[in-house]
């Protein structure tokens, strides 16, 4: 009697089956989340980076204490793909805010504040920005003079996301004291409070005419983030009366993201920089005017 031919059981294959089944049917995801998150964390180092990046927000949105770990280890992985540590950071943080006990995780990220790699810098950073995380704002202030402005970026970014009053007068206490690297991360990113703290609109007004000259561009671009207003619109049409170029393109970069009818009082001034401005800013004020 020959035996039966005996096929081995491939298990990776298995769980990337079973993973594609629930991404391609969410429902029966969201039907029973911890068996689905238990799911997709056995597959996850099966898959390739295109299937990680649909997985995690699920990991994120429904993982809470079980995808800690397995998020941190995605972020601090030294040859990851950007994209996977970026969005792990992301849903990280996500899972945290949910979790009962997050101050494991939150103390190895606040240790990686000081990772050699830049990229796993920013990212824990970025991780450690949730909605009341009070213990990791005085570590990310300490680190908002690191020499890579896409970690200080992303630590303001965290602030902002960490939020409160605390936070909001820190970070313009150092847009009006900080180096000057501080203060193009913080004016790049203070927009991010507007909606918890309206006096944002009114610190960038402030400081256009304070702040170095060499930062106003990247104050132009924060208030370019805020909805227009008459203040706004007051320092858009002085600047373009002006002969500061560079602070001109900006201010009209910032109008080309908004309907003509927003900026309609400005029409003389755009009429004036058509026919003299400069050929990049005569070109930009010619296409904003044909918008209208």
């Amino acid at each position: 009697m020959k035996s039966a031919e005996v096929i081995p059981f491939n298990r990776s294959n298995h769980l990337l089956k079973k993973a594609q089944v629930l991404l391609e049917n969410t429902e029966l995801f969201y039907s029973d989340t911890q068996k689905g998150v238990m799911c997709l964390l056995d597959a996850l180092p099966y898959c390739q980076p295109a299937t990680v990046l649909k997985v995690l927000p699920l990991l994120g949105y429904a993982g809470k204490d079980r995808v800690l770990w397995p998020l941190f280890r995605l972020i601090i992985e030294p040859e990851q793909d950007e994209q996977i540590r970026f969005s792990a950071a992301v849903q990280l943080g996500t899972a945290a805010s949910q979790s009962r006990d997050p101050s494991g995780v939150t103390a190895m990220l606040i240790d990686c504040l000081d990772y050699p790699s830049s990229s796993i810098r920013g990212s824990c950073a970025l991780a450690l920005g949730w909605d009341g995380n009070s213990i990791a704002v005085n570590h990310l202030l300490d680190h908002l003079t690191d020499k890579d402005r896409d970690v200080q970026a992303a630590i303001v970014t965290a602030l902002s996301a960490i939020g409160g009053v605390h936070v909001y007068r820190q970070l313009t206490h150092r847009l009006k004291t900080g180096s000057i690297e501080e203060k193009r991360s913080i004016s790049l990113n203070l927009w991010r409070f507007a909606e918890k703290m309206p006096q944002v609109k009114d610190v960038y007004v402030e400081q256009i005419d304070l702040i170095e000259a060499e930062v106003k561009v990247d104050l132009l671009t924060g208030i370019g983030m805020i909805p227009l207003s008459e203040k706004i619109l007051s320092v858009y049409r002085r600047l373009l009366g002006e002969t500061d170029g560079q602070a001109q393109l900006q201010v009209l970069l910032n109008l080309s993201t908004r309907t003509p009818s927003d900026y309609v009082e400005l029409t003389p001034k755009l009429k004036e920089l058509a026919k003299n401005g400069e050929n990049k800013i005569r070109q930009m004020a010619i296409r904003l005017l044909s918008k209208r």
